[in-house]
């Protein structure tokens, strides 16, 4: 099988020849800009660079797939008025001022086509590039955060809580203006770069950081819009959950057709055992104790006991628990795919 018919094999809950992996953002990062001798600035803002270091990335590691979209938290809220900056030319930007919360300038924020904002545009213009390029062999995958996460970097994180409660109307405006952006995203993937498959990443989704409650009002309610309005695309919706103590269940009930999580954080026979057969299960391997502090044979072992305990039905794919490190030993992470090849043949 190709990359691209193995991970397609998977979301559609169809036997591939072997477990496909996942490649999240710019996982190892250091080890990619140095094999193209491109920076991670140069990627941010020319789309032809953007490309050459996901193909890259796909070449040195031998992942199933690209990901055309990466940026840490940011891209999208700085699409929405908050201020970024370059720190360095081999890191993501930071934060340098977060929008106030006040009724004027939120409604001042209005949809965004992503296409017409500097950064943003980038990212679509190399999954395009990508699309023609190497689709036809590797799955080229979309990415977003999802609405909740737009809005807290947008803002910044702490007043999104507070104003959950002091001023929720005005979070909900926020909110919703926000997930107008997100599907024009969607409408740009789907139609103009022609590709089938979205990564939407809720790592707030978690009892780490809030209440069930407030999570499905605020944060799952609108990820749920986003993933029916992907369905209506034809886009699969791939949601990544990188919390501690991550809600699955309720992200779950939202049908997107594959869950991403850390293996470390839960139980993961349980979760095996309530999702196999159900919808695609991305098992995530921890990307800070293994891939990052672990031994290659850590990894190895770690990869075969996932393998062993969801069994050989379809619906399985393997990746890190989120992105995998930027200065991840290379050996842990090629590890992965090894042990995927060894392990992952039906």
């Amino acid at each position: 099988m190709t990359p691209k018919e193995r991970f397609q094999a998977a979301l559609n809950l169809e036997k591939p020849d072997r477990i496909p992996l996942l490649y999240q953002h710019l996982g190892g990062g250091a080890w990619v800009l140095e094999s193209c001798g491109k920076t991670l600035e140069e990627g941010f803002k020319d789309p032809k660079v953007f490309a050459k270091i996901a193909t890259t990335a796909q070449k040195l590691y031998g992942f199933d797939n690209v990901m055309a979209g990466w940026g840490d938290l940011l891209v999208e809220a700085q699409a929405h008025g908050k201020r970024w900056t370059f720190v360095s030319k081999d890191q993501y930007p930071r934060a340098s001022s977060y929008i106030a919360l006040t009724p004027k300038n939120i409604d001042a924020i209005q949809p965004v086509d992503p296409i017409h904002d500097r950064y943003w545009s980038v990212q679509l213009k190399a999954a395009g590039i990508l699309q023609m390029k190497i689709g036809k062999d590797v799955e080229v995958v979309g990415c977003i955060n999802s609405p909740f996460i737009i809005a807290s970097e947008t803002i910044g994180f702490d007043k999104l809580m507070i104003s959950l409660l002091k001023n929720p109307a005005l979070i909900h405006k926020l909110l919703a203006r926000i997930t107008e952006s997100a599907k024009i995203y969607a409408d740009r993937v789907a139609n103009d770069c022609q590709l089938d498959s979205i990564f939407i990443a809720d790592g707030t989704a978690g009892g780490d950081q809030i209440s069930l409650d407030l999570c499905s009002r605020f944060d799952l309610n609108y990820l749920k819009e986003l993933i029916d309005h992907c369905h209506l695309k034809c886009l699969k919706t791939i949601v990544q959950n990188g919390s501690s103590a991550p809600y699955i269940d309720a992200q779950v009930a939202l049908k997107p057709d594959a869950i991403h999580f850390n293996n470390r954080v839960v139980d993961l026979e349980k979760a095996f055992g309530m999702f196999r057969g159900k919808l695609c299960v991305v098992s995530g391997v921890d990307h800070m104790e293994l891939l990052l502090r672990g031994t290659p044979g850590d990894v190895e072992k770690e990869t075969k006991r996932a393998i062993d305990l969801f069994g050989r039905g379809p619906g399985l794919v393997l990746s890190g628990g989120s992105e995998i490190p930027f200065n991840a030993p290379i050996e842990n992470i090629k590890r992965l795919k090894q042990a995927a090849e060894r392990y992952g043949r039906y």
